[in-house]
C-alpha cells in the first residue's frame, strides 16, 4: 500500500489532489494563496506559462484547468519534485497539458528539455512562481524569476509572484525597478495574518538571515506582532528573541503579487 502523505486542496477550479513525497514540502499557506490568485483572476491567464519553482504540481496542476490555457512548463530543481509532479498532474487528468522538467531556473538539466523550454523563448503568455526564500535579504530568487524571465513572455504577459509580507511593500515594488521591462500591478490575493511557521527548518533561518540583515544596518522586517502576545508591527530581530524566549511566532500574510511584462 503507498503510504505518501496526499494533501487534497479545494480550489475554485475544482479539488487537486496533491501527494507530496519524502524530499518534497506539503502545500502551504504560500500555496493555498496562489491558488486563490489563479482561481480568483483567471481571466489573465492563456496560452503557454510557465511555473517556476514547480515542486509538487499543484500550481501548474491548477493553471491547466484553466479553460485559455494551453500548456504549462513546470520548471523544478529538485528531481524528487519533478517526478511527484507529473504523477500529481497524471492523479488530476491534467497530463496531457503539462510538462515538469528538472532545470535551475530557466536552464534545463536535460538538452530534450533545454530544447523544449527554448521553444517558449518570446512566446510565453504567463508566468507563475512562488519562490523560496534566499541566503542575504531572502529575495535574491525574486529577483531572478523577473530578470531571467524577461526573454520568455511576451509583452503584456502577466507574472504571478508569491511571498510573505514581511519584506515590506517598498522591496517588492522596487523589483520593477531593480528588473527592467516589468510593472508593479498590485496585490491578487492575500491571508490573513498567519503564524511564521518557524517548525519548519527553512522558515527558521530566513528569520535568523532577516535578524543579522536588520543587526548590519538593512531595512528592517515587518511582521505583524506575535501570536498572543506583542501586537503592532514587529522587526526580525525581536520576533526572533521572542520565539527563542517563548517559542510563541511571529504573524505573517502571504500574498500572491502581479507583476506584467512591458515590452
Amino acid at each position: 500500500m503507498d503510504n505518501t502523505p496526499e494533501t487534497v486542496l479545494a480550489t475554485r477550479l475544482g479539488p487537486i489532489r496533491v501527494r507530496h513525497p519524502e524530499g518534497t514540502f506539503a502545500p502551504s499557506e504560500a500555496s493555498r494563496i496562489a491558488l486563490e490568485a489563479i482561481g480568483t483572476h483567471q481571466e489573465l491567464l492563456h496560452g503557454n506559462g510557465i511555473d517556476w519553482g514547480s515542486g509538487s504540481g499543484c500550481l501548474a496542476i491548477a493553471t491547466a484547468r484553466v479553460p485559455a490555457v494551453r500548456e504549462v512548463t513546470g520548471l523544478e530543481l529538485s528531481e524528487v519534485g519533478v517526478t511527484a509532479a507529473r504523477a500529481n498532474a497524471v492523479v488530476n487528468d491534467v497530463s496531457e497539458n503539462t510538462r515538469f522538467m528538472a532545470a535551475d531556473s530557466f536552464a534545463p538539466a536535460s538538452d530534450d528539455d533545454a530544447t523544449a523550454l527554448n521553444s517558449l523563448l518570446g512566446n510565453t503568455d504567463f508566468l507563475i512562481a512562488n519562490p523560496p526564500s534566499s541566503e542575504g535579504d531572502g529575495f535574491d530568487y525574486y529577483r531572478r524569476v523577473l530578470r531571467e524571465a524577461g526573454e520568455f513572455l511576451v509583452d503584456g504577459a502577466p507574472v504571478f509572484i508569491t511571498t510573505s509580507i514581511q519584506y515590506g511593500t517598498k522591496r517588492v515594488e522596487g523589483l520593477a525597478e531593480e528588473c527592467p521591462g516589468f510593472s508593479y500591478d498590485g496585490i491578487l490575493a492575500s491571508t490573513d495574518w498567519v503564524p511564521f511557521d518557524l517548525d519548519r527548518p527553512d522558515l527558521m533561518h530566513c528569520l535568523e538571515l532577516y535578524a543579522r540583515e536588520e543587526e548590519r544596518g538593512g531595512p528592517k522586517y515587518e511582521f505583524g506582532g506575535i501570536e498572543g502576545g506583542v501586537t503592532g508591527m514587529t522587526d526580525a530581530r525581536t520576533a526572533l528573541a521572542e520565539f527563542q524566549r517563548s517559542r510563541r511566532r511571529p504573524l505573517t500574510k502571504w500574498l500572491t503579487y502581479l507583476f506584467v511584462r512591458r515590452l
